[in-house]
């Protein structure tokens, strides 16, 4: 499942959609922790990727996006 729900949430972010964090989690039953740590993986792999991409996130909606 982690791994479906990361690659969901990468294409997501990779095609220029906005992925509002408590939307997510609330449709794939997961909690914001882990939210969080899927984004983590994703900003990582982004990293040694040698992309200067990373993610952002508008606060207080929680919108995530990749800049």
């Amino acid at each position: 499942m982690k791994t479906n729900l990361v690659l969901l949430l990468y294409d997501k972010l990779m095609n220029g959609e906005q992925v509002v964090r408590r939307d997510f989690c609330a449709e794939h039953g997961i909690s914001e922790r882990t939210f969080y740590r899927y984004i983590n993986d994703i900003e990582s792999h982004l990293g040694r990727s040698g992309r200067n991409l990373h993610v952002m996130v508008q606060e207080p909606k929680g919108e995530y996006f990749i800049n």
